[in-house]
Formats: C-alpha cells, structure tokens, sequence
C-alpha cells in the first residue's frame, strides 16, 4: 500500500479512536491490520480529514456570523445611505442563499445555519424598508411581518425543517394576538 494512503487511514483510525466513533478495540485491530503489527507508525490526529473540516467549517460560521452582524448594524446605524446599506445587506443575503443552495455546505451541516442568518437578515432588510420608506404606516409593517413569517412558513414546509415552521407558525400566531388585541 501507498505510504501517504497508509497515513491518512492511520490519521483517521487515531481520530475515530480519539472521537470514540468506533470502539477502542475495532480501532485497535484496524491500526494493526493496517501497520502490519508494527507500532511504530504513530500519527498526528491533528492530520486527520475530519478535523479539517471541523476548524474550515468553524473559519466559515465565523466570517458568515461576523458579516451578517456587520450587514444588520450598518442596516441601521449608517441612516445616510438607506438605498446603498440595503443593496449590501440583499446581496449578502443572496450569496448566502447561493451559497447554501450550491456549495458544500449542505454536506457539512452548515445549511441550517446559513439558512436562520438569511431569514434574519431578510427581517432585517423588510424592517429598514419601512423605517426607511413607510414609517408612518404601522399596517404595512403587520404586513411585513405577516409575509416575513409566511416565507418562513413556506421555508419550513418546502425545506422540512422543524424550526422555520415552527417560528413562522409562532410568528402568525403572534401577529394575530396582536391584532386582535389592538382592536
């Protein structure tokens, strides 16, 4: 067998022994099946694929959590340039969408995350549109999140994820407490 090959299965036998994936034992066997018996072929679990994946996944929340936290305050802290701070946020949102939608995030878990940060930012970018456009009409805010908590609604039906069905159920249903209350 190929010495690199050998290596990268040794890595990732010594991760799942680490990660306790696989029984001590089973791990134990495989090291030596594939050392041949010889034990002194140790390696670096920190080589292993799966902690590679780990720390660049871990890179990517950070930087997606860190500009969607830059986009919602320059939402509404930079009020000069309404037009300018909304194109940027709806064109993070959208790359956040392409992003989830064709990248390799759908492999790695990632999606779920990226999916909640642009159903925020698109709450984020409907409520600047009323403070920026419609402020004096409360019914088009109601309206807005009526149709913010449907697209979630819709989201969590068509994509089967509990927690957009979940919220956009629970969003409705607090819209219309509050309509009812206010009448």
């Amino acid at each position: 067998m190929n010495a690199q090959r050998k290596k990268i299965i040794m890595t990732e036998i010594n991760y799942w022994k680490s990660n306790k994936l696989l029984p001590e034992h089973y791990c134990d066997f495989l090291i030596t099946l594939y050392t041949q018996g010889e034990e002194d072929s140790k390696v670096d679990i920190s080589d292993a694929v799966l902690v590679k994946e780990k720390k660049s996944m871990n890179v990517t929340i950070m930087l997606f959590l860190l500009t969607a936290l830059l986009s919602g305050i320059a939402l509404f802290f930079i009020t000069e340039y309404p037009t300018v701070t909304l194109s940027i946020a709806a064109l993070f949102t959208i790359s956040i969408l392409i992003k989830t939608m064709f990248g390799k995030t759908a492999r790695s878990g990632l999606n779920s995350f990226l999916y909640i940060i642009a159903a925020f930012m698109l709450l984020l970018i409907s409520l600047k549109i009323w403070t920026v456009f419609f402020i004096g009409q409360p019914t088009l805010l109601v309206g807005l999140l009526i149709l913010n908590c449907m697209l979630w609604l819709l989201a969590g039906r068509l994509l089967k994820l509990l927690y957009f069905t979940l919220s956009g159920a629970g969003g409705l249903l607090l819209i219309i407490a509050f309509i009812f209350k206010t009448l």
